[in-house]
């Protein structure tokens, strides 16, 4: 009985560790919290349906800008149908995340240019190709997991 509970309680808590379904907005705030831990140093944060940069932060006279995407809609707004992204979705923001990046990159030529997401396993297995040939770019990753925990590429 003990070894079945136990066996069970390390598997929730495998796939809660490995589906970190955060919102565009949660993404944002969480990486900027762990920005400013790193000395970075926030100069634009845009949420919600705000064009613009998603985050753009300086440190020691570079600057970073970054693109966000969530792996689930805000509950909240009009436009979300489901509790999280199908991997179409997933690929096509992604895809629209790298068209930003890459005109930022252009129009920026000195900055860190990078695309923040969920540390969602089930994200990544869709973006994993695309990931590994942006890297190869000079476009960092950074996969959000908390305000606390960011890997990045």
């Amino acid at each position: 009985m003990f070894y079945g509970l136990c066996a069970s309680l390390l598997f929730c808590l495998f796939i809660i560790l490995i589906m970190v379904e955060l919102t565009e907005n949660e993404v944002i705030d969480n990486l900027c919290y762990w920005l400013g831990k790193n000395g970075w140093v926030i100069l634009e944060k845009s949420k919600g349906h705000s064009r613009g940069i998603d985050i753009k932060a300086s440190r020691n006279g570079q600057v970073l800008i970054i693109e966000a995407k969530g792996s689930k809609g805000n509950p909240r707004s009009h436009v979300t149908t489901r509790p999280r992204f199908d991997s179409g979705q997933i690929k096509d923001h992604f895809g629209k995340a790298i068209v930003k990046v890459l005109e930022q990159k252009h129009s920026n030529p000195k900055a860190i240019i990078g695309i923040a997401q969920p540390n969602d396993d089930y994200l990544i297995k869709h973006i994993h190709d695309a990931a590994e040939e942006i890297r190869k770019m000079g476009i960092r990753l950074y996969w959000v997991e908390s305000k606390d925990n960011v890997i990045v590429e």
